[in-house]
């Protein structure tokens, strides 16, 4: 396979990043307080056909969003959708007034339920601190890390290379979340900082939701360990699978696991000559990874007078 375009790569960035899904939602909040405000009727054709996009866009790519709020939004969105076409059926001025009115409120209703949404979704495009105090990293991932062919320099190698930290690879290709619970199993009980890049395969592969969450939820029960620090890429989505990121969310917070956001990787995988194939990395795509994880840590490469020590875990 051939790198992907210009053009594939600034949409791969968008969407499964989660930039398509915020950028919807803002357009269709935009859109809708200049409905609330619209003083003439050359705007208002406009403007609704921007709240409409925005409102596709955003339930075409959704992201893990609490279903309550979800809820919330679309009863209120109903709700205005009926309201507004009564208040347009009305033939008695006062009746139609008060129907405005109503229409106004709830207007502003959806306009706060989707900012909720908006706010709920802001934490998870930041990184979260971490602590770094062990010099410890161990690495479990699938074929992203590992790469596809045996020799290849892959991130994890490079940073050792850079750093006096001890690098522990326990990433194999084709790796899912089954089979990364083994591999973490191997590691030592050491006080470490363990990253996990795993998941892709299984949610490629659609494999049931249900045994997805058993999966992970075994997995990070084994990687919950006393001083140990988890980190994880959160998963890019692709249209209609915001369940698996909402399964994924709900078991990192429930076993205190700090979530990369998902527009970390992305960038990296859409970076032009990253990737072989637009998933797997190339040497270019390894070297992006590793000045990541090397910001991420706060690991300052340039002030280490030894390389660090690298070693894998587990077959190839």
């Amino acid at each position: 396979m051939q790198e992907p375009s210009l053009l594939m790569r600034l949409a791969m960035f968008h969407f499964p990043g989660g930039d398509g899904y915020l950028c919807g939602l803002l357009l269709f909040c935009l859109a809708q307080v200049g409905l609330i405000f619209n003083r003439h009727d050359r705007w208002r054709r406009p403007l609704t056909i921007a709240a409409r996009i925005g409102l596709i866009w955003s339930f075409v790519l959704p992201s893990p969003t609490p279903r309550w709020l979800l809820v919330l939004f679309s009863a209120s969105l109903l709700w205005l959708c009926l309201a507004d076409w009564r208040s347009k059926s009305a033939n008695d001025p006062v009746t139609r007034s008060h129907r405005l009115q109503r229409v106004r409120w709830l207007s502003w209703l959806v306009v706060v339920c989707a900012f909720a949404i908006l706010r709920c979704e802001l934490p998870y495009r930041f990184s979260p601190s971490v602590d770094v105090s062990s010099q410890r990293l161990c690495v479990v991932g699938d074929s992203v890390t590992a790469g596809l062919n045996d020799g290849e320099d892959t991130w994890p190698q490079r940073l050792a290379r850079r750093s006096h930290w001890q690098i522990t690879d326990a990433s194999q290709p084709g790796a899912t979340l089954k089979s990364a619970r083994q591999q973490v199993e191997l590691l030592d009980a050491e006080p470490s900082v363990l990253l996990l890049e795993i998941g892709g395969n299984d949610m490629l592969e659609s494999l049931p939701l249900a045994q997805f969450e058993h999966n992970l939820e075994q997995l990070l029960l084994a990687a919950h360990k006393p001083g140990r620090t988890v980190l994880m890429f959160e998963l890019p989505l692709p249209p209609l699978a915001f369940r698996y990121g909402e399964t994924q969310r709900r078991l990192a917070s429930k076993y205190e696991v700090a979530l990369l956001p998902k527009r970390l990787l992305i960038g990296v995988l859409t970076s032009s000559g990253a990737t072989v194939d637009g998933i797997h990395l190339a040497p270019n795509g390894h070297e992006r990874m590793a000045k990541l994880v090397e910001k991420l840590l706060n690991i300052d490469g340039a002030l280490r007078q030894e390389a660090g020590s690298y070693r894998h875990v587990g077959p190839r």
